[in-house]
């Protein structure tokens, strides 16, 4: 029985519709990252606004890298609770990964005097023991070793995304601590295989790009910083295993910049597939929204937003 035009126009519009869906490129993975922030109240009121301003465009994910009172506020529980119910709050995907002033600095007076590892231990118990502060069950995040639940791994449109707990006050290196030694070696060690792990699933899977997240600036101007030597030999062998773009977020010294900073010992110049990443910091409560589209020729591009902005900075 002969089709009827009607009938043929239908099945060739539709073929057609099909075939540009197919055709079309991925959108990009989209997400948005801050840190060193709330260091006071007021701040944490901003930030309030500033998670419901990015979370209103629907990001994959948020990522906060870290440091989430000030430095020289008492190390409680009350004041690490207002911002894990902050999280829990939100109606997207929060990614967090410890800072400094929320663990190994709290021995200083004007943190309160208090044990470093303990502190640590009631961060991991009210920030990742219960699945609903930060709501990454949908996201399949990797958690490699349980007694480091903030370090993790995922794959998302194509990328690897890589929590790692590396903090600033270099890294919690302190050789005359025997405790705080024998926990920066446990987290030296944790960080290595954690992303070893994560780049051989990345690689089983294809991904053509890697994003790392953590706080601490690993100094890559002072290669003598011993606290942050384990992470850069790691990032080293990342490299080698990986030819793909590479792009290193973190936060630490609150001062906002995306470059390339690692240089080619062979050449002098910096090695264009890194990128770094800082996040602004306090005073200033901001955060920047991160692409990552390795079909395109810039494959990461950053766009920064404060509270309230109508416009935002691009830099590509």
């Amino acid at each position: 029985m002969p089709r009827s035009p009607i009938l043929l126009a239908a099945l060739g519009l539709g073929l057609l519709l099909l075939g540009a869906s197919l055709a079309a490129p991925a959108a990009p993975l989209r997400f948005f990252a801050l840190g060193d922030v709330p260091y006071s109240d007021a701040e944490r009121e901003l930030l309030q606004e500033l998670l419901a301003q990015a979370a209103v465009q629907k990001p994959a994910f948020i990522v906060h890298v870290g440091d989430i009172k000030g430095g020289g506020q008492p190390c409680t529980d009350a004041r690490n609770r207002a911002v894990a119910e902050l999280f829990r709050a939100q109606p997207v995907p929060m990614l967090y990964t410890p800072g400094d002033n929320e663990w190994t600095d709290c021995h200083r007076p004007a943190a309160g005097g208090l044990d470093p590892l303990e502190r640590l231990d009631s961060l991991r118990r009210m920030f990742f023991a219960d699945p609903k502060v930060l709501h990454n069950a949908t996201l399949g995040r990797s958690v490699p070793d349980p007694a480091f639940p903030e370090n993790a791994w995922l794959i998302r449109d194509g990328v690897l995304l890589v929590q790692l707990h590396i903090v600033g006050s270099n890294n919690g290196w302190q050789p005359r601590n025997p405790a705080a030694q024998a926990a920066f070696q446990a987290r030296a060690k944790a960080n290595g295989a954690l992303l070893e792990q994560a780049r051989a699933a990345g690689q089983a899977a294809g991904v053509r790009a890697v994003v790392l997240m953590f706080h601490g600036n690993p100094l890559f101007e002072k290669p003598r910083a011993r606290g942050y030597i384990p992470f850069k030999q790691d990032l080293a062998r990342l490299l080698e295993g990986f030819d793909g773009p590479v792009l290193l977020i973190h936060g630490d010294t609150h001062r906002y910049r995306f470059d390339r900073p690692i240089i080619d010992p062979a050449t002098g110049a910096p090695i264009e597939r890194v990128h770094r990443l800082e996040v602004p910091g306090s005073p200033f409560v901001a955060g920047v929204w991160v692409s990552v589209d390795p079909a395109a020729a810039e494959v990461f591009g950053v766009e920064t937003l404060y509270p309230g902005a109508a416009e935002n900075w691009l830099e590509r």
